[in-house]
């Protein structure tokens, strides 16, 4: 437990280490370059989320149906309609981008992860296009079962949820802490393919040291909800944070 908690605080200090780190070797230009591929990204998605969002509002417009002297009321109703469905759609879109970036955004951390790899063990080889590839892949399927694993434990704490609705508060907070823990896993895991490790001796070592894990991905989460900065730069810095703490240890 006091490895947990000692990984745990080192972890969210390695956000600081991680700045200077890209300051000292000069990465800015990196961390710019996955700043764009983010926001385009983000908007991209974003767009499309707007525009299935645009079509949801008027299937459930369909549905509705007032009387000609309820008609002012009626273009109320469907103008909070559409500014509440607005809302809850965004918010999730937000939090699912959280996830997508697991996935899309792999090529980006693959590129990044073996960078940071090589100044921190004083490697000058150039990048592989085919240990890149690899990579990339390995971070997609990463990503996807990290995900679905989140998700399998977020609908079993929905159904505890609704079965014990007085515990709603306490799992709320324990879904953040899933989520970021898995953010965390995700991103220790491409340090961890640096050094060749299989999917399932890799998954040892993220379970082996879940005070790192959880301390990096908690940091992610909170830095994430920082508008527009968060969304751009949270995975980058997170993902350099997990590489300079890992390597001191994880044998």
């Amino acid at each position: 437990m006091s490895r947990f908690f000692k990984e745990f605080s080192q972890s969210t200090l390695s956000y600081y280490q991680a700045f200077q780190f890209v300051r000292k070797h000069k990465l800015k230009g990196f961390i710019l370059g996955a700043a764009f591929f983010n926001l385009f990204a983000f908007l991209f998605v974003g767009v499309v989320a707007w525009i299935y969002t645009g079509t949801l509002i008027d299937f459930i417009y369909s549905f509705f149906s007032f009387p000609e002297d309820w008609e002012e009321w009626g273009n109320l109703i469907q103008i909070l309609t559409a500014i509440f469905i607005r809302i809850v759609l965004i918010s999730l879109y937000i939090n699912l981008f959280k996830y997508v970036i697991l996935i899309i955004f792999a090529p980006v951390l693959a590129v990044l992860s073996e960078r940071t790899q090589n100044i921190l063990n004083q490697q000058k080889k150039s990048i592989n296009l085919i240990r890149l590839i690899s990579e990339i892949g390995r971070g997609m399927l990463m990503g996807s079962i990290l995900i679905g694993l989140n998700v399998l434990l977020y609908l079993f704490l929905i159904f505890l949820s609704l079965v014990f609705p007085f515990l709603s508060p306490a799992l709320a907070v324990v879904v953040f802490l899933l989520e970021s823990f898995f953010f965390g896993a995700s991103m220790l895991d491409y340090r961890n393919e640096y050094y060749q490790l299989s999917i399932k001796t890799s998954l040892q070592k993220i379970f082996k040291h879940k005070g790192l894990v959880l301390g990096n991905g908690l940091a992610l989460n909170l830095f994430i909800l920082i508008p527009f900065i968060g969304v751009l730069f949270a995975p980058s810095f997170a993902l350099i944070a997990s590489g300079i703490h890992a390597n001191k240890v994880i044998s």
